[in-house]
């Protein structure tokens, strides 16, 4: 099938956001005061919640942030708001699947990212696309594609780890 570039150039700007919102995540995991369906809401509203604010109101919270940091923030909530509707939506699902797990599986969702980011650049788009492709199989299916020999001759053991704990944990 032929790759759309379109399209995979709005995935890779997703995973982007999406490790944003993720890098930004412990603390709020960490508040544990709010019931589940209020940290859904929270996690679907984060970026619309800032959107909302007045540019006085950003730049406040943004001061608070090492300089670096708000750089990419801002960065990223543009690249955000660039997206189409419905990529915006998929995100915030995503988002919210990642919200709702376990904090030990978010810990885990979150070094995955890390290590997704300390690969080599030639090997990230690989990886990605193997976690996008995962993520639309069956449960089982996308088991026995990750235990099969083609996989682990494909992938190295740590990128096999990536592929598996982000396709499982963040399925789609």
């Amino acid at each position: 099938m032929p790759c759309d570039f379109r399209r995979s150039a709005h995935l890779k700007l997703a995973w982007i956001v999406l490790l944003a919102a993720v890098a930004a995540g412990p603390a709020r995991s960490q508040q544990g005061a709010e019931p589940p369906a209020a940290q859904g809401q929270l996690a679907d509203n984060a970026i619309d919640r800032w959107n909302r604010m007045s540019p006085e109101q950003r730049e406040r919270e943004l001061a608070k942030l090492p300089p670096a940091r708000a750089r990419l923030i801002r960065q990223r909530i543009r690249r955000y708001n660039q997206m189409h509707p419905e990529e915006q939506q998929a995100l915030r699902q995503r988002y919210q699947t990642f919200s709702q797990l376990p904090p030990d599986k978010q810990q885990i969702v979150r070094a995955r990212l890390r290590e997704f980011r300390q690969l080599p650049v030639g090997r990230r788009p690989i990886v990605h696309g193997e976690v996008e492709r995962l993520r639309l199989l069956p449960e089982l299916q996308r088991e026995a594609t990750m235990n099969g020999e083609e996989f682990r001759g494909r992938f190295s053991p740590q990128e096999q780890q990536i592929i598996r704990d982000l396709s499982t944990f963040l399925p789609n």
